[in-house]
């Protein structure tokens, strides 16, 4: 994987700018932690200084240049350096060389002696002068804490470039692994764009931010499949289904400019040819009736609709026109079933299923709606003990113009059913259709 397009990912640069965030953030501490040791280093030596100072004063000055011999030739006293001069300038006890000494605290090196590290030693001293007019010079070498800054400098170098090194791996691991899921991503887009409308993104086995979107992809490439495939569908079948009226209107036409002899034969060809062409207008009329339902737009001006009164109405109205055509229409309704809706398209839906009932079952049949709440969903059946539809059949009679056999020469264009699936997804609802043993029973939950 090319490293450049790698250094570009956005895993990678976020990894980069935390590692650097967090190297800002550590070296700021180790500043302080810095700053804070060497300074409690420093007060420690600059107390020992003083009570040793104190200590020599307390013997005496006259024995102070014996005090100081001992304390050189005593293993506990070693870390101190001592200088006592008398008046003049001149070495009376220590181990340092005569010279030039002020008073108070001073920092100098030793030129001929050396520390661990090569670099000339380096003396914290404190000097007084005496009654007698001599001083003493108390100093102890910075060993200690060079050794102390040199370690915690080592210790934090070491720290930083570990946690760097880290930071760049786990960023270039993680851009990579974002490249590899992409590149996945890349080609599937690339497979559906050259016409692969069944190939889909990987999900993966993650349950991270990048799957997430994987699977709404994959829901929205289902939804633009079924469309494709319905808008082909739809295609096809009003090919199909419009040759038929067509041919026959053209036969009419042509029939009355060849045989009809009287103004009133070519009024019953034009009386006939329209209501071909009414019969055109409902088709398409329906069918940009259905396309504006699933365009989702009517939910805008959804209101509290009473089911209940609502299959009730339907009920009263119908009931004589299935007594006329010899059937039977009863309903079971359940009072109060609201539901927020499209009054109009709830009644258009209550309609579609009842007429097709009544169109295709014989005399002698029993219809019947039921309304009825079942927890949170309300529930829309209408049933019948016709014949039914075969188990197959059933998924395809919900798509646009699809007729079985049995109903090829009965009126009609097969929307009926379509127009009831896209009122009922409009309104969230599930439509189920099943075996009424015998007959079919077309339910539908809403979810209140």
């Amino acid at each position: 994987m090319p490293l450049p397009r790698l250094l570009k990912t956005p895993s990678f640069r976020l990894a980069a700018l935390s590692a650097l965030l967090f190297s800002l953030i550590a070296m700021l501490v180790f500043g302080l932690i810095y700053w804070a040791s060497t300074r409690f280093i420093e007060r420690q030596i600059d107390q020992s200084l003083l009570i040793e100072m104190a200590s020599l004063e307390s013997q005496g000055q006259a024995d102070m240049a014996q005090v100081i011999a001992e304390r050189l030739s005593a293993p506990s006293t070693r870390e101190f350096i001592y200088l006592l001069q008398d008046r003049d300038g001149q070495r009376m006890a220590g181990n340092l060389p005569p010279q030039a000494v002020i008073e108070g605290w001073q920092n100098f090196e030793i030129p001929d002696q050396t520390s661990k590290d090569g670099d000339p030693t380096q003396l914290r001293a404190f000097a007084k002068r005496l009654a007698n007019g001599g001083l003493l010079l108390v100093a102890r070498d910075m060993d200690e804490l060079d050794e102390l800054t040199d370690f915690m400098e080592n210790s934090f170098a070491i720290g930083f470039a570990v946690t760097l090194a880290v930071a760049l791996g786990a960023g270039m691991l993680l851009g990579r692994n974002f490249l590899r899921r992409l590149d996945k991503v890349n080609a599937s887009v690339g497979s559906i764009m050259a016409g692969e409308l069944h190939r889909r993104i990987p999900v993966g086995s993650g349950h991270d931010e990048f799957s997430t979107l994987s699977v709404n992809l994959n829901h929205m490439l289902d939804r633009i499949q079924e469309l494709m495939e319905g808008m082909q569908q739809v295609t096809n079948d009003i090919a199909h289904d419009m040759r038929t009226p067509l041919s026959r209107l053209r036969q009419r036409l042509e029939r009355a400019r060849i045989t009809a002899c009287s103004v009133e034969e070519f009024e019953q060809t034009v009386d006939a040819a329209l209501e071909d062409v009414a019969g055109l207008q409902d088709m398409f009329g329906a069918l940009l009736r259905i396309a504006q339902i699933e365009s989702k737009a009517r939910r805008a001006g959804f209101q509290s609709v009473d089911l209940s009164e609502l299959a009730q109405t339907i009920f009263e109205t119908y009931q004589p026109v299935a007594e006329d055509g010899g059937r039977s229409l009863t309903a079971e309704i359940e009072p109060g079933v609201t539901l927020p809706g499209d009054q109009q398209l709830l009644s258009q839906l209550l309609v579609n299923l009842v007429e097709n009932a009544l169109c295709h079952t014989p005399a002698g049949s029993m219809i019947r709606i039921s309304v009825k709440r079942a927890g949170g969903v309300a529930l829309l059946s209408v049933a019948d003990n016709g014949p039914g539809i075969p188990e197959t059949e059933r998924p395809k009679v919900l798509r646009r113009f699809y007729r079985m056999d049995a109903s090829r020469h009965s009126t009609g264009f097969g929307l009926g059913l379509s127009m009831v699936s896209a009122i009922a997804g409009l309104h969230h609802g599930q439509i189920l259709l099943e075996d009424n043993q015998p007959g079919l029973r077309v339910s539908i939950g809403f979810m209140l």
